[in-house]
């Protein structure tokens, strides 16, 4: 009997420390960017922590479980969720958000250094900040940038200013200098195609706002670098996504995805489509892309980027205040002896393929290069109110820089180089199609600048960026209708840009900077031959200086980031334009303008990263004030000195709040608020006002290892109707005004499979 207690006892024993058994998890935790070992990042299971990594990033702790549900949670780092056993070898990069100050990389300038220590004004938009809204445009986030303006007349027709410089821009992107992975994307004659990238080509953006010439040539209204979106560290996925909304809206891409230790590289295809509020906004766009990066071996990357781009899309033209207020969906009806927009099939055709290939070699622990190539070339037709343009442009160019690094200095010098070929006719339009012949020209574009740029380290905690460019530009125009025929010159006076600034560093949470900085702006082809066909050699090319100081810091280290710049801009020769009776346009330089502005911005975190049910919770607001004016400026018998400059707003404000929960809910809401806008020259039209509201809604889920997935719902509404996201300057007519929808929804649906 005592025996059979005994071994009974035993038995129970032997079971329940069976079952109590504890498993042992063990891994390593890093930095994406950089593969460093991550120092302090809480390890919990079910919500509850259960270690913290070491020095060398290695955790490890027990579970009566064999398989878990692991977070990663790290401030400055998104947070991660995998499920693992025992079995495995756990080794996780958790991915840095850029926006915050202290964490977040830029390439501004080839500082490649954190933004807190970039002496310039430089903002930047990444994956989620750019996917706050619909997942259609760039508009909205770019739009939360203070200083910056990116309008959408209609759907897929695109303007953007930076600090007010829309002048120049009765359509498309202009004196802004665009690069797609650090090669040129502005092409030789000034223009950039921004509306034939895809939402989902674009993982980042960084804004230069202010004269870049000294490192990036012409233009005095500032810099984007735009970024590929990549694939994670050890990723392979299919992604696929698909949304519809209000007004036809449909948008469907795929995207295949690799990273690896040799190579990132990504395959994606994209189709949008939609009808348009207004009467004649249909448009459709399709999109393939491939990018890589290759390590070829320690010292050596390949950088590759192609790209095709098919858009279409039709232009309502503007309307009168009267008419905007009868119906503001009408599309610009007929007037005396022009058809209305519909019926001359008023609409763009652009068929673009570009290539683009760069070189990185470090030679020693000192001394690297990087030296890129593209070649483009453009299929493009304008059937408009007026005429029939056809155009073939083929670009190359290339773009080489060297540097030199040691210790406290840094060095770096190079060139840039760039040709465009355009042949164009322009016919007259018999309802879309083409007429008679009346213009028949061949354009090239040339310019080029070399520059040199220093970085140097001084005591006390003191950092100076000093750069100098030489710049040359110059166009050769042939018509050939037009008898005798003869080949234009028209060559600009090579000038030299220079930039200086100074950063200070005040302990470990805040800076201070100031800038001084010139900008020159040759005219692009569409302004030096505009739509009246009349080749204008008298256009002088723009020329500024601008003054700025600016604040960075952490008031509350991680939690709490503010930024404010205070800048004084000096333009001389302004170009401006103008549109004749019937509604041509043609360009004029002004004289001189000032732009006095101050921008502010603050980011809050209250909740970081938490294990709790609110994971993350971020409030922010951004604020531009702008006072611009024309200083001298004299047409006719019309003096405009001291007038507000065209087609800026003197105030816009813009915050929002984002909240991410534990169980995959999150919300994005903004509000934003755009004062009043000049719409002439002579300021006697106006835009008004309007309040604009936004908000996501969406579920992410992560179904298995294999299989993740979010449904999203997104929404915007105007507080004031009849409003418009971008007008027409100086309009012929006085018809300005380019309605938008009041309200928009859109419900979209993402899966990836990792392979």
């Amino acid at each position: 009997m005592y025996y059979k207690k005994l071994f009974t006892v035993f038995w129970v024993i032997f079971f329940c420390s069976v079952a109590m058994a504890q498993n042992n998890f063990k891994g390593i935790v890093s930095a994406a960017e950089n593969d460093m070992p991550l120092t302090g990042v809480t390890i919990s299971v079910a919500n509850k922590p259960v270690a913290i990594s070491d020095s060398a990033g290695v955790f490890q702790f027990n579970d009566n479980n064999d398989k878990v549900n692991i977070s990663f949670s790290y401030i400055g780092y998104i947070t991660y969720s995998g499920y693992y056993t025992t079995a495995q070898k756990i080794e996780v990069s958790l991915n840095p958000y850029t926006s915050f100050l202290s964490t977040a990389t830029v390439k501004a300038f080839e500082r490649n250094t954190t933004i807190k220590n970039i002496p310039v004004t430089v903002t930047v938009l990444g994956k989620a900040d750019l996917e706050r809204y619909g997942n259609v445009s760039l508009v909205q986030a770019v739009n939360t940038v203070p200083g910056v303006k990116m309008d959408e007349r209609s759907p897929g027709s695109y303007r953007l200013s930076i600090r007010g410089n829309l002048l120049r821009s009765p359509f498309g992107v202009r004196n802004v200098k665009v690069y797609w992975n650090g090669i040129p994307f502005t092409d030789a004659s000034g223009n950039t195609y921004l509306n034939l990238l895809a939402f989902n080509n674009i993982g980042k953006i960084e804004v230069i706002k202010g004269p870049g010439g000294s490192l990036y040539g012409s233009g005095t209204g500032g810099v984007l670098l735009l970024s590929g979106r990549t694939a994670d560290k050890n990723e392979n996925s299919i992604s696929v996504n698909s949304l519809g909304g209000s007004w036809g809206l449909f948008e469907t891409d795929v995207a295949y995805r690799k990273g690896s230790e040799n190579a990132n590289y990504s395959l994606s295809y994209g189709h949008l489509q939609s009808d348009g509020w207004r009467t004649h906004t249909n448009m459709r766009r399709d999109v393939v892309n491939y990018s890589g990066s290759f390590k070829i071996n320690n010292r050596e990357i390949i950088n590759t980027n192609i790209f095709y781009g098919d858009l279409y899309y039709q232009t309502p033209g503007g309307l009168t205040a009267k008419q905007m207020n009868t119906n503001p969906r009408q599309a610009r009806p007929a007037g005396g002896p022009f058809k209305s927009a519909e019926a001359q099939q008023a609409a763009i055709y652009n068929k673009t393929f570009y290539i683009g290939f760069s070189h990185s070699y470090q030679f020693t622990d000192e001394w690297s290069n990087t030296t890129s190539i593209y070649t483009s070339g453009t299929r493009f037709s304008n059937p408009s109110i007026l005429n029939y343009q056809i155009k073939a442009e083929q670009g190359i160019g290339g773009r080489s820089i060297t540097q030199y690094h040691k210790n406290n200095l840094a060095i770096l010098f190079g060139g840039e180089y760039q040709y465009g070929f355009i042949s164009s006719r322009t016919f007259g339009n018999n309802s879309g199609v083409p007429d008679t012949l009346q213009f028949d020209d061949q354009i090239g574009a040339t310019q080029y600048n070399i520059f040199l740029q220093a970085d140097i380290s001084l005591p006390a905690n003191f950092i100076i960026n000093a750069g100098l460019s030489y710049n040359n530009y110059g166009y050769d125009f042939t018509r050939f209708n037009s008898y005798p025929v003869k080949e234009i010159n028209k060559t600009y006076d090579p000038v030299l840009i220079p930039r200086i600034s100074l950063l200070k560093k005040i302990g470990k949470n805040y800076r201070v900077y100031a800038t001084v900085s010139e900008g020159y702006s040759p005219p692009t082809i569409d302004e030096i031959v505009p739509s009246t066909g009349v080749f204008n050699p008298f256009l002088k090319a723009e020329q500024g200086i601008n003054y700025e100081i600016g604040f960075r810091g952490e008031p509350i280290p991680h939690i709490l980031f503010v930024n404010a710049a205070i800048y004084y801009f000096n333009l001389n020769n302004t170009i401006v334009v103008r549109r004749n009776a019937a509604g041509s346009d043609y360009f004029v330089n002004t004289g001189k303008t000032d732009q006095r502005g101050i921008e502010l911005s603050a980011n809050y975190y209250p909740v970081k990263n938490s294990i709790y049910f609110l994971q993350e919770l971020k409030l922010w607001a951004n604020y531009t004030y702008i006072n611009a004016n024309f200083v001298t400026y004299q047409q006719g018998i019309n003096n405009y000195a001291g007038n507000k400059l065209t087609g800026t707003s003197p105030n816009v404000f813009v915050g929002g709040a984002d909240a991410i929960t534990k169980i995959g809910l999150y919300a994005n809401l903004t509000y934003s608020y755009t004062d009043q806008i000049p719409l002439n020259d002579a300021n006697t039209f106006f835009a008004t006002q309007y309040n604009l509201f936004f908000a996501r809604l969406g579920y992410k889920k992560d179904f298995s290892k294999k299989l993740q997935g979010e449904i999203y719902f997104s929404y915007d509404k105007s507080f004031n109707t009849p409003y418009g996201l971008g007008n027409d300057l100086n309009a012929a007519g006085n018809r300005f005004f380019n309605p938008s929808a009041p309200e928009n929804f859109i419900v979209g649906i993402q899966f990836k499979f990792n392979l």
